[in-house]
């Protein structure tokens, strides 16, 4: 029952860390993370949208060891079919031999099922320094069992708590693709 709740816990979590409005929720690094560019089109990326959103973070970001991408596994799939104008995908595959995992332009990614799919007024991919995006716990994560409650039925119920914040402490760190 604690490995259920604490997974449900923590799903809920990533959702609020990602999308929360900050104001009775923690905000979410999507919500947080200023407008970097916005796309060309409303039901698709495209190759230039990939190259302006990286441009659109300061180089002294861009070169931190925390710098990646972070979208969604149907943007994942989207972007690993772009093509540049010769017909060549743009996708840098793993090299297990030498231990480099798939990058996007030499970037690496993050899938968070938490950011928004393509389509009209999404922001659906970030890039950034996400080391600059604090989150915090502070309660641990506790589970309570009720059974006088649910006596009459013969049942227990349990439940689990635990309380969080977080914020992007510096909004030039993190980008966002917002889609027209």
């Amino acid at each position: 029952v604690r490995d259920a709740l604490s997974e449900r816990i923590a799903r809920v979590g990533n959702t609020y860390l990602t999308t929360g409005n900050g104001s009775s929720q923690p905000n979410g690094v999507a919500t947080a993370a200023a407008a970097g560019v916005t796309g060309s089109s409303a039901t698709a990326v495209t190759f230039d949208d990939i190259i302006d959103l990286i441009h659109s973070v300061d180089p002294l970001y861009r070169n931190s060891p925390s710098v990646r991408f972070m979208f969604n596994d149907g943007t994942l799939k989207a972007l690993r079919k772009i093509k540049d104008g010769d017909g060549n995908y743009i996708w840098q595959q793993a090299d297990v031999r030498a231990g480099i995992p798939d990058r996007l332009f030499n970037y690496q990614y993050s899938i968070n099922q938490d950011v928004a799919a393509i389509g009209t007024g999404n922001r659906s991919i970030l890039f950034g320094d996400f080391s600059k995006y604090v989150w915090r716990q502070v309660l641990n994560f506790s589970i309570r069992r009720l059974t006088e409650r649910y006596a009459d039925y013969d049942q227990t119920a349990f439940f689990g708590f635990t309380r969080f914040d977080g914020e992007l402490v510096d909004t030039a760190a993190v980008k966002r693709l917002t889609h027209p």
